[in-house]
């Protein structure tokens, strides 16, 4: 027999517009939606209200403004500042919500299972959810870091300004070094990559980097071996990223034949250890129509790769 869904409710509530409904014995209580609502206490503390849109005043243009910022521009500066920080946290404090609902086993209150629940209440797979669960500690590291008030005006530096930013993106594609080795030694790496790159890595860059680092499984390093061996990789990908970039502009000096040859080499390389059997093991576990697409894909990348390979080898008499 299926358990009744306190949720479908909320969410029927939600749509008819109703603001203040009374909790039902042996439902879960809805999330105030007016912005009066007192503030709940937690174990970890007390925590500030949410802002909406209503707190926020309308954005007008003032050309004419120049100089110091007054006191209520000041004021509005760190209300706008709460409110990009609020939404740079949401998506790691979805994460840690979810962590807390799996790990203490409270989805039993309407589920049997948490991919359940992860389903019909979050509208995620179980793979996506536990991802962003992973994910969740390097935002609350970086999070606790930059927990400080806004400080400065527009004279000013932020105090937050030396605080590595981070996308959900970005943080999920870390999730093997944080699964293996742990945030602190995520968010080295992250920076480890900018530091090398001297921009913002994308998140495919990201993700190519940490597949080519060998998982905890396979080899054990230490924080310093590991970032030594992402700066390495960063620094190959940064090249390999202005050699074609030379080559799609006709560049005057372009890459010899010989030094992208053996680039791409050693880029095929890096994707045939990427393809470690543990890991191809774990992903059809997690997703097993994905991963089969994935590697049909690196099947007819790699056929096309000896062909061409093949066609250029003397042939053997």
């Amino acid at each position: 027999m299926s358990k009744p869904n306190p949720f479908k409710e909320r969410q029927a509530r939600k749509a008819a517009g109703q603001v203040a409904v009374p909790v039902q014995p042996g439902a879960l209580p809805a999330v105030p939606t007016s912005t009066e609502a007192a503030p709940v206490p937690f174990a970890q503390g007390r925590p500030e209200k949410m802002l909406t849109l209503a707190d926020l005043p309308e954005p007008v243009e003032t050309p004419e403004a120049t100089g110091d910022l007054s006191e209520e521009e000041e004021q509005i500066l760190a209300l706008c500042m709460r409110g990009v920080k609020q939404f740079e946290d949401a998506w790691w404090v979805m994460g840690k919500a979810m962590a807390n609902i799996s790990t203490r086993r409270l989805y039993r209150k309407t589920h049997a299972t948490f991919a359940d629940f992860a389903r019909d209440v979050f509208n995620k797979s179980r793979p996506i959810a536990y991802e962003e669960m992973t994910s969740y500690s390097i935002g609350e590291l970086l999070s606790a870091r930059a927990d400080k008030a806004f400080e400065g005006n527009s004279n000013g530096v932020s105090a937050r300004a030396d605080i590595p930013s981070i996308g959900k993106k970005a943080a999920g594609a870390l999730n093997p070094v944080t699964k293996d080795y742990g945030p602190e030694a995520s968010i080295a790496v992250h920076e480890t990559i900018k530091d090398a790159t001297g921009k913002t890595a994308t998140v495919k860059a990201i993700t190519g980097i940490v597949q080519q680092l060998p998982r905890k499984e396979e080899k054990e390093l230490t924080q310093e071996e590991l970032t030594a061996l992402a700066r390495e990789l960063a620094a190959n990908t940064a090249n390999t990223g202005r050699e074609g970039q030379r080559e799609q502009a006709n560049d005057e000096s372009p890459v010899p034949g010989l030094e992208a040859l053996r680039s791409a080499v050693t880029q095929l390389e890096a994707a045939h250890r990427a393809l470690a059997p543990a890991r191809i093991k774990k992903a059809l576990e997690e997703d097993p129509e994905e991963t089969t697409s994935l590697l049909a894909s690196a099947q007819e990348t790699a056929v096309k790769a000896a062909s061409r390979a093949s066609s250029f080898l003397p042939r053997p008499t």
